[in-house]
């Protein structure tokens, strides 16, 4: 009895560390135990040996019996390996969230393959995988109206948990560091540090066997793509229209077609708000040309309103969630590469004014009209090394149009070099111009309240300038 404790454990404890798609070890080590007969049929647990296993009368494998001693493993995978799908290189400093469910299926599809070649069994007890990111930025700002002004702060932190139960079926649990002041805690941001759920969702799929898949939690709606080389200042279509639900979706994807559908109870309503009233689609296709790899797709949704952008005015308690009309939108996004050179483009329009009631714009301070916000983005980025360490520099121009009430610039101009430093290390130097809106130009019905920076009439007509320093260490 002694002889097969010391055996196990020897076998045991070199497990606790082992990696993502290496149950090879314990395939062999199972196939040498059962050339000896020091391992019994029935067991005890070596840490409680007086207490029987619940599973005395079935021979149990060597992979079940680690398990049952010590739990299920847990290993960290990096961080851009739970990335989104149809973008542009791993140089990336802000990944997209939209579409990561589609993307962890396509990552534990390739695992799967791997294990089904190798002759490795699907681990019995659920595999769980931790990952995350912390983000530190530091910069010097010329602001609108020509004062200097500088600061360092943690921009990002992120801890993500992936757990696999069965081939079809895993959940996904973020973690998002908040970096703001919460007001009403405290002026202070160090003391308003705290972390909030952003992704959490459980899907259902595996493309080893079957195209179609389904999702439900809370997610950012596939409506949309808003991948971007900005460090530090994102895009104004990620700004304005990105939307993060409590939705469920259906999803097919082979490597020419992406479809997804979804459906979710929004925050804003032109009825009682209480029923699901929200939905949208997405459609993306994947082909070739000569050496060009071209990636487009197109969206709509039933009510921008509800976008995170958007949210900050209709959603503060001194506005309203109630519209008069629910304003749908449409979205437009191509990826295209050609050996080291990507080329973004995204577009999203509101397909109706808002009601001047709920969100107006003014180009002259006096007459108002309801507003139709509209915002484009583009980057151009060309990869290359440093001493043999990869590195991109990418050039963005992001517009928006009647989108004053909702705290954005007009237009928005960065300059990004990104580098790896070394394994998990990103160092990115932006440069960022904004050019507020013009000084006649205001806003009115929900508006993001108070006098914040883009909205402030001292600034409107002005330009900025920022430069920042970015380091992102993820694992």
């Amino acid at each position: 009895m002694k002889l097969s404790i010391f055996i196990l454990a020897f076998l045991a404890f070199p497990l606790l560390a082992v990696q993502e798609g290496t149950y090879i070890q314990f395939q062999e080590a199972e196939q040498e135990s059962q050339k000896q007969d020091s391992i019994e049929e029935s067991y005890q647990n070596p840490l409680l040996k007086h207490i029987e296993a619940p599973s005395e009368e079935k021979e149990m494998t060597l992979q079940q019996r680690i398990a049952n001693y010590f739990g299920t493993f847990v290993t960290s995978s990096p961080y851009p390996g739970v990335r989104a799908t149809f973008e542009g290189t791993e140089l990336m400093a802000s990944l997209s969230n939209v579409n990561k469910d589609l993307q962890i299926l396509l990552e534990l599809a390739e695992s799967t393959k791997y294990m089904q070649e190798k002759g490795i069994p699907f681990p019995i007890n659920p595999r769980i995988f931790l990952s995350g990111e912390i983000e530190f930025t530091g910069f010097v700002q010329k602001d609108a109206r020509g004062r200097a002004q500088s600061d360092l702060d943690i921009t990002d932190a992120e801890i993500d948990f992936l757990i696999v139960v069965a081939p079809w079926l895993y959940g996904f649990i973020g973690l998002e560091y908040d970096n703001s002041a919460d007001l009403a805690l405290s002026n202070s941001r160090v003391a308003s540090s705290r972390f909030h759920a952003d992704s959490l969702f459980i899907t259902f799929g595996d493309f080893s066997k079957e195209s179609w898949y389904g999702t439900l939690g809370q997610t950012y709606v596939p409506y949309g793509q808003y991948t971007t080389y900005a460090a530090v200042h994102n895009p104004l279509t990620r700004v304005l229209f990105r939307t993060l639900a409590r939705d469920v979706a259906l999803g097919f994807f082979n490597d020419t077609v992406q479809f997804a559908a979804f459906v979710f109870k929004g925050d804003s309503h032109a009825d009682s708000g209480n029923n699901i009233n929200n939905y949208g689609v997405n459609l993306g296709f994947h082909f070739n040309i000569k050496k060009l790899d071209c990636k487009l797709a197109v969206g709509a949704v039933r009510n921008i309103a509800d976008s995170t952008g958007m949210q900050e005015a209709f959603g503060d308690p001194s506005n309203t969630e109630k519209l008069r009309h629910v304003v749908p939108g449409l979205n437009a996004n191509g990826n295209f590469s050609i050996g080291d050179w990507t080329l973004l483009c995204e577009y999203n329009q509101a397909l109706r004014p808002f009601n001047p009631n709920d969100a107006a714009f003014s180009t002259n301070g006096t007459s108002f009209k309801g507003a139709k916000p509209i915002a484009f983005d583009t980057e151009l980025a060309y990869a290359f090394k440093i001493a043999a360490m990869p590195s991109s520099l990418a050039l963005g121009y992001s517009r928006s149009y009647e989108a004053l009430g909702f705290n954005v610039p007009k237009e928005r101009i960065t300059l990004t070099w990104a580098t790896y430093v070394f394994r998990g290390n990103l160092l990115s130097v932006e440069l960022n111009s904004d050019k507020l809106y013009d000084k006649k130009n205001r806003a009115a019905g929900n508006v993001v309240t108070g006098l914040p920076y883009f909205i402030n009439p001292r600034n409107l007509g002005h330009r900025d300038y920022t430069l920042s320093i970015d380091y992102l260490l993820y694992f």
